[in-house]
């Protein structure tokens, strides 16, 4: 950023709130600067004090109570003499503190003063790293939820089962940690094997660093496809009883879970009802997406299984099964949210009403779900919500299959213009999602994520116009230096 550029608040302001006075003066920030604040925000000040390097005590930066904001609600007064933070919540305290911080990235320090009143437009800022095709570790993990939610990102959806590896330790299932959770890489011939699963310590840990930040953990067990690795474990839960193995491959496999195995629905429970006592949060999302059903039409188990539900229809089979599972979870004390295939052949099965829709395949799963009652949120892969797509038609970019752009990321809104106003009250926000097939390593998931998941932050937080945004790319860029993050920097589409 250039000199000029700095004196007042609004350049140095991303993503940009709600609102913004400009003041006149500059608040230092430097080793003497001391934080203070009233019980409400006591460890929102530890994190602050730590992530600052700055020392509890005087009042140059203080968090105060102010009643009658909204849950994640500030304002941010900068002055010559002091910073005042007021929210009504810890919650509200912690986004003016996040706001702060990145001004003091931008400012060098050195900040202008003005007031910032500000508050998000959606509740859900999700984005989702699948730690199965390729592990990525803790450390790793805990590093992108701090990132985003420097940037008022508040959902990190944990995607933690599919073909190539199971991640979850579940009691019981030996053979989940000696078989499913590692892979033989192929692309060798010695045998060498990825992944492993994450321990109930790290999950803890992981839980423990988000919640400081405010940020809700959600964890994914895939139902009933992209199962070959919890198949490969436990043959049984197969319709042709294997053999089976942990895919190396990428794509769509014909091999899913039997939906006429009573073992596996047992199975199923036993895995949700741990992994709902594993993760705090609210949430616990059951998949649903990419799951074929041709192995149903041949097994004599899900033939029976129709005739006792009454089914009409092979595909009927899926959404008997989302029914189910989605009740196990409603059960378990969590809401059920499920990819937009969870829709498909459930008309007259009732789905459980706590069951959100993630949408996925363009908008059109979560205008169904919307006319259904259901909550969504939307992640649609062709308005740039896949962010292991490339950033550009290039044969010199990384990424897989499609193209997410820069620019089409910062078009991007979960309530597009054509959505009736009936079904924008049922869109809870949006989700980027990282898939790995093509990510081997934590720094080419930098290389992916960034900055794209910092503008996909600002249109959750205060949709702003294109150019605007793209303005701010020199700004995103000193973001991602000072936080130790590759930065794709090409052109913008």
């Amino acid at each position: 950023m250039q000199n000029n550029q700095q004196s007042t608040l609004s350049n140095l302001l991303f993503p940009m709130p709600l609102a913004v006075t400009e003041g006149s003066g500059l608040f230092r920030i430097n080793t003497a600067t001391t934080i203070a604040a009233e019980p409400l925000f006591e460890g929102v000040a530890d994190l602050a004090s730590e992530l600052l390097g700055l020392k509890l005590g005087g009042e140059d930066i203080l968090f105060k109570e102010e009643g009658g904001l909204e849950e994640e609600e500030y304002i941010l007064t900068i002055s010559s003499q002091q910073i005042v933070i007021k929210a009504s919540t810890a919650q509200g305290g912690f986004r003016g503190f996040s706001t702060l911080r990145r001004l003091i990235i931008a400012s060098d320090t050195i900040i202008p003063a003005g007031i910032i009143t500000d508050k998000p437009t959606f509740e859900w800022r999700g984005f989702m790293l699948d730690c199965c095709r390729h592990f990525l570790s803790p450390t790793f993990v805990k590093k992108m939820i701090g990132v985003a939610s420097l940037f008022g990102m508040n959902r990190f959806h944990w995607h933690l089962t599919d073909d190539q590896g199971w991640r979850i330790p579940i009691d019981g299932y030996p053979r989940l940690e000696s078989v499913a959770s590692k892979r033989v890489e192929l692309s060798y011939t010695d045998g060498r094997t990825h992944g492993r699963l994450y321990t109930k310590e790290e999950i803890a840990d992981v839980q423990a660093y988000a919640a400081r930040r405010f940020v809700i953990v959600i964890p994914e067990i895939e139902v009933p496809g992209h199962a070959s690795a919890l198949l490969a474990a436990y043959p049984d839960f197969g319709c042709t009883k294997g053999p089976y193995e942990v895919q190396d491959r990428w794509g769509i496999f014909d091999e899913v879970m039997c939906a006429g195995n009573d073992g596996l629905m047992q199975f199923l429970e036993d895995a949700i009802n741990q992994t709902a006592k594993l993760f705090d949060g609210p949430y616990l999302h059951i998949g649903g997406d990419e799951a074929p059903h041709t192995a149903w039409k041949s097994c004599p188990d899900c033939t029976r299984r129709m005739e006792a539900e009454g089914l009409s229809k092979i595909d009927e089979l899926q959404g008997w099964m989302t029914s189910v599972v989605a009740r196990m979870v409603t059960k378990a004390g969590k809401s059920p949210i499920g990819w937009d295939e969870v829709l498909d052949g459930t008309e007259n099965m009732n789905l459980p009403k706590e069951l959100i829709v993630q949408s996925w395949r363009g908008s059109a799963g979560g205008l169904e779900a919307a006319k259904r009652g259901h909550y969504t949120i939307m992640s649609p892969n062709t308005d740039g919500c896949y962010l292991d797509y490339h950033h550009i038609e290039s044969e010199e970019e990384m990424g897989n299959l499609g193209v997410s752009t820069i620019e089409q990321v910062a078009r991007f809104t979960p309530t597009p213009s054509h959505m009736a106003d009936e079904a924008k009250r049922f869109v809870l926000g949006g989700q980027v999602n990282l898939w790995t097939e093509r990510i081997t390593k934590s720094r080419q998931a930098e290389y992916m994520l960034f900055p794209r998941l910092l503008i996909f932050a600002q249109q959750l937080w205060q949709s702003q116009s294109v150019a605007d945004t793209l303005a701010k790319r020199p700004l995103l860029e000193k973001f991602c230096d000072h936080l130790d993050l590759v930065c794709y920097r090409g052109p913008s589409a």
